[in-house]
C-alpha cells in the first residue's frame, strides 16, 4: 500500500505520512522536555521533514509546553494538545470543577469542558483538539466548544486563575 502524496481535507492539503516525535515532551511523554534546548532542535531538524503535528501535554492548568507550541505556530506546524481537558483522573477533575472556568462556563450559557476546549482553540491557529469522546452527548459537548466565544472578561478572569494563560496568544 502506498501512504506517500497528499489529499484534500476541506480546504487543505493533507500529507499522508509523518514523523513521530512524542519523547520530546519529556520522559514518560508527560511533562517539560528533560532538555529544552535538545527537544526544541529536534523539533527544528523534524519540521525541515515533513512533519505535520506535535502532540504535547497541554491544557489550561498545564502550560509547559508553551514554548514547543510557539515553535509549532511559528513553523506552520500543527500542535495537538495532549489531555487538552487535564491527566484523567484526579487533575481533570479539579480542572472541571474549578470555580471560576465554572463561573465563566455560566455566564457564557458553556459547560466547563466547553469553555476549556474554546480556551484552547483561541491560543493559536495552528490548534488541532481531539479530545476524549466516549458517548454521543460527549461529542455533541466536545463539537460544541467550537461555537463558544470567550469575551475580555472571560479571558481575563481565566488569566487571573491559571497564571500561564496570561501570556498573549500564540501566533
Amino acid at each position: 500500500m502506498h501512504l506517500g502524496g497528499s489529499f484534500a481535507l476541506g480546504p487543505w492539503r493533507v500529507r499522508r505520512t509523518g514523523c513521530g516525535a512524542m519523547q520530546l515532551a519529556g520522559d514518560g511523554v508527560f511533562g517539560p522536555p528533560r532538555d529544552r534546548d535538545e527537544a526544541l532542535k529536534v523539533l527544528r531538524a523534524v519540521a525541515q521533514t515533513e512533519i505535520v503535528c506535535v502532540q504535547n501535554l497541554f491544557n489550561m492548568a498545564d502550560q509547559r509546553s508553551r514554548d514547543v507550541l510557539a515553535e509549532c505556530t511559528a513553523r506552520s506546524i500543527a500542535f495537538v494538545p495532549f489531555c487538552p481537558l487535564g491527566l484523567p483522573g484526579e487533575g481533570r477533575r479539579r480542572l472541571l470543577t474549578d470555580p471560576v472556568l465554572a463561573a465563566v462556563a455560566a455566564r457564557l450559557g458553556a459547560t466547563p469542558v466547553q469553555v476549556a476546549l474554546a480556551w484552547l482553540l483561541g491560543l493559536a491557529p495552528n490548534i488541532l483538539l481531539i479530545p476524549g469522546t466516549r458517548t454521543r452527548a460527549h461529542l455533541a459537548e466536545n463539537l460544541a466548544a467550537a461555537d463558544v466565544r470567550l469575551d475580555d472578561a472571560a479571558r481575563a478572569g481565566l488569566a487571573r486563575r491559571f497564571p500561564a494563560a496570561r501570556a498573549a496568544p500564540i501566533g
